[in-house]
């Protein structure tokens, strides 16, 4: 069935004995479409419109005005010439304008238009994807006129959708949000929902659909009506319009990551965090109080470390001395004791690793500081000029006290102390205990075996950030205590794939933000697993949105082959979760995004039927 021809209601259909039955029931109150609204239609606070009605002045025929429904549904005039704004169009359809009509099929006709917005996490998601230019965005080639203009139709997650923007003042929605002046509001292509009055032939929305403008003299107002609804409006709801091939809107790539993580959550003690960092190459610093045995425990690990204690080295001991060649009258490096040491051990023994451990540090000079900032960093000592590069198989590892323990302490600064992952010995009888009883004095064999590099910062890492944002990729630093940024993320990646362990975290990020990241790994999720085999049902899961948000996630994971099962067992989650599962199952992959535009949803309101029901 299409739509022949489009009318407004005429004012012996509202009013007096000839007015239509159902509206008995119904009455001539009808709501603001959110399109209507941000086009400058007049509703009151319940959301009830204004809309233009085919009528004369029944208190004065002579004198010409325009007729409408008010707010409050009764009839009035306007006597106004020129632009007559704020006034809404509600649409009614004969049987006989209807093309190859069926009454046993008129429930289910099928006319759509942008009505209302869409809003909370898809709206925000959608906005998103059009800021970052995302291909997601699928341009169905579809487009609908709207007050004389036409708006290209797209697709996301299923939805259809225009983007249009609110020209008129601050407008509350039909969700209760509201939309700024000049701000995009994006609109629901949907089934407009009629009413069917079967005695009287005809069909009416209702929702006031749009606004329009009209200018006027007499009763003109009428025909403008009519020609506006059977021209571009008709051809837009008939989809009738040039149509071209659906594509991707934006062609901008993301990166897109796969997110699949299983974790060993049992307790690290200080000394497995301690070596995991140095099997991954990474910096360490040990804090405790004197006597805590923080040298012991590097002792433990490579009984051979070289060790430099600047407590009592000076610093031409650390950084070398340079001298002059009397002959060539050129400069050159004494290279200091402990580099000729550890570059002869690293030599002597390739396959292990050697560490370097910088013993109360704290106890340096601000300029020496500068110096060991640099080894740490780049594993390169600089003086004057000159640059010792440390062998590949050597690792920087460092211990001080606390200012506040000892006078001669001196703070670090904060990109030194960033530099390292920070591990902190509290030591009472019984963890001493634990560790004097299972130590090996002849130390632990370090193996050193090359191997690139892992640039992709850890998936459980990222999925973390992404869902918790910017509060737990800084945070502030105290400089007593490990904080969160970027670049520690970046070096906690690595221990986390060498340990696969979150506890290590801690050592980079700190306890609170450790316990928190184990939180996020440890939900309870579901499965992909568990949906394949129908080991759970979506009523089982609770109505968690933080639980439902990770396990969307979770699920996005599903190959091409089980995603329609997944997808329709998320879609049961609600719109917010099936836009977030679409999102991360199909970003960056051409065949996904145009499989999900192909499969997508058109589950449209059902026409409201004469007893009030849907």
């Amino acid at each position: 069935m299409r739509v022949k021809k489009v009318g407004i209601f005429n004012e012996n259909q509202l009013i007096g004995k000839t007015a239509l039955k159902t509206l008995n029931d119904y009455g001539l109150k009808c709501f603001s479409s959110d399109l209507s609204r941000i086009m400058g239609n007049q509703y009151d606070n319940q959301g009830y419109g204004s809309y233009y009605i085919n009528g004369t002045n029944v208190t004065n025929p002579k004198k010409e005005g325009i007729r409408y429904i008010g707010t409050d549904g009764k009839a009035l005039t306007t006597y106004s010439r020129g632009n007559q704004m704020g006034i809404g169009i509600r649409i009614c359809i004969s049987f006989d304008d209807i093309e190859n009509f069926d009454l046993d099929n008129i429930y289910d006709l099928n006319i759509e238009y942008p009505l209302n917005a869409i809003s909370g996490m898809v709206g925000r998601t959608i906005d998103k994807l059009f800021n970052k230019k995302n291909r997601l965005i699928i341009k169905t080639g579809r487009s609908h006129e709207i007050d004389g203009k036409l708006y290209d139709e797209y697709e996301a997650f299923g939805i259809r959708f225009i983007k249009m923007q609110n020209k008129t003042d601050s407008k509350i929605l039909s969700d209760g949000t509201s939309t700024e002046k000049n701000k995009d509001v994006y609109l629901q292509v949907d089934k407009i929902p009629f009413i069917v009055d079967e005695d009287a032939r005809l069909i009416y929305s209702t929702l006031i659909l749009f606004s329009t403008n009209l200018v006027f003299k007499g009763k003109d107002y009428i025909a403008d009506i009519v020609e506006n609804l059977n021209g571009n409006f008709l051809k837009s709801i008939n989809d009738e319009l040039e149509h071209k091939k659906p594509c991707i809107l934006f062609d901008e790539r993301e990166e897109t990551t796969k997110n699949r993580y299983g974790f060993d959550f049992s307790d690290l003690t200080e000394e497995e965090i301690i070596e995991i960092c140095i099997n991954s190459n990474i910096a360490v610093f040990l804090h405790g109080k004197t006597g805590t045995g923080k040298t012991e425990r590097m002792l433990t690990l490579d009984r051979d470390l070289e060790l430099i204690d600047f407590g009592c080295t000076s610093s031409d001991g650390f950084t070398g001395i340079i001298a002059k060649d009397f002959n060539s009258k050129e400069l050159f490096l004494y290279e200091p004791y402990w580099y000729k040491n550890l570059c002869k051990k690293c030599k002597d023994a390739p396959n292990k690793l050697h560490i370097l451990f910088l013993e109360e540090l704290t106890n340096a000079k601000n300029d020496i500081q500068k110096v060991a900032f640099e080894v740490a960093l780049n594993k390169t000592l600089t003086n004057s000029g000159f640059r010792l590069k440390l062998p590949e198989n050597a690792v920087v590892c460092a211990a001080g006290n606390e200012a506040s323990e000892s006078r001669s302490a001196n703070a670090m600064s904060e990109p030194l102390f960033g530099r390292f992952a920070h591990v902190y010995i509290d030591t009472d009888s019984e963890e001493w205990l634990k560790w004097a009883l299972k130590r090996k004095k002849t130390g632990k064999e370090l193996l050193y075996k090359k191997q690139e590099e892992i640039n992709s910062i850890h998936p459980a890492i990222v999925d973390f950030i992404r869902v918790n944002g910017d509060k737990v990729l800084r945070t502030k630093y105290n400089g007593i205590t490990p904080n969160a940024d970027p670049r520690k993320w970046a070096i906690a990646s690595k221990a986390l794939y060498k340990s696969n362990n979150p506890n290590v975290l801690r050592a980079f990020v700190g306890e609170e933000l450790t316990k928190s990241f184990i939180e996020f790994c440890k939900m309870n999720l579901i499965t992909i697993d568990d949906v394949l085999n129908d080991r759970c049902k979506v009523e089982s899961i609770p109505f968690d949105p933080s639980l439902r948000w990770y396990t969307t996630i979770c699920l996005s994971m599903v190959d091409d082959e089980n995603v329609d099962k997944v997808r329709q067992f998320v879609r049961g989650l609600g719109k917010e979760f099936l836009a977030v599962f679409d999102y991360e199952w199909s970003k960056d992959n051409d065949e996904r995004i145009m499989k999900l535009y192909s499969q997508s949803d058109r589950a449209f309101v059902k026409g409201l039927k004469p007893n009030g029901n849907r």
